[in-house]
């Protein structure tokens, strides 16, 4: 597929053009030689997300988590008393005129 297209050829096969902008490649659209407009792929809204392949496998994934200590990381108490913490609605205190 050329990079340079005239107007009838573009007119003709616009379809596969815009398939290969699609991918990534710019077409030069040219009236008698001149060129006029550039058909560019549009980037994405979303880029796409990069794959990290994985390291380990889920057997030596699932030996690592079978070998972590039983119970709770931190205190039960202390777990507790941070979530009533995050708990506590902030705009209360706002209106209360304890927060400056």
């Amino acid at each position: 597929m050329k990079g340079k297209v005239g107007i009838a050829e573009l007119k003709a096969h616009l379809s596969e053009y815009v398939r290969a902008a699609q991918k990534g490649k710019e077409i030069i659209i040219r009236d008698r030689k001149a060129p006029i407009a550039k058909l560019i792929p549009v980037a994405p809204a979303h880029p796409t997300l990069r794959v990290i392949p994985a390291t380990r496998s889920m057997a030596e994934v699932e030996r690592m988590l079978d070998a972590r200590p039983a119970g709770p990381l931190i205190p039960l108490a202390a777990f507790e008393r941070i979530l009533e913490e995050t708990k506590g609605d902030v705009y209360d205190k706002w209106i209360a005129g304890e927060l400056t």
